[in-house]
């Protein structure tokens, strides 16, 4: 099952993990799962830190979303960009709305955005 997963819907218990608000679950590219995650490290809103402790939980979990290992953006580029653009689109929404200035990470999803046109406009 895959769909509106992302690191708020977990909340640590007494024994453990559990996982929350799932009535946005679905059935798709697990790759999605990973999208939101790896949207914030791109835009350097998720520390690298925290992505490679992130990714390999996963990974050694057997997670289905990445090869497991090397690279793992032969998958997840598409749904991250994807993210991305979503993600940046609520920022300046939420701050037009509240009629302030994007902040930090606000203004980096921004700024990943504009990277990612002038990659695709440079043809690469």
């Amino acid at each position: 099952m895959h769909g509106d997963w992302h690191l708020g819907q977990m909340v640590r218990v007494r024994d453990g993990w559990r996982l929350i608000d799932i009535e946005d679950l679905g059935r798709g590219d697990p790759a999605w799962d990973l999208a939101r995650p790896a949207a914030l490290y791109c835009a350097g809103v998720l520390p690298p830190d925290e992505w490679e402790r992130f990714l390999g939980a996963y990974r050694a979990a057997g997670g289905p979303a990445v090869p497991p290992d090397g690279a793992p953006w032969t998958t997840l580029d598409i749904p991250a960009q994807s993210l991305a653009i979503q993600i940046a689109a609520t920022c300046v929404q939420s701050a037009r709305k509240d009629d302030r200035p994007l902040d930090g990470p606000e203004q980096a999803m921004v700024d990943a955005c504009g990277r990612m046109t002038c990659t695709t406009d440079s043809g690469g």
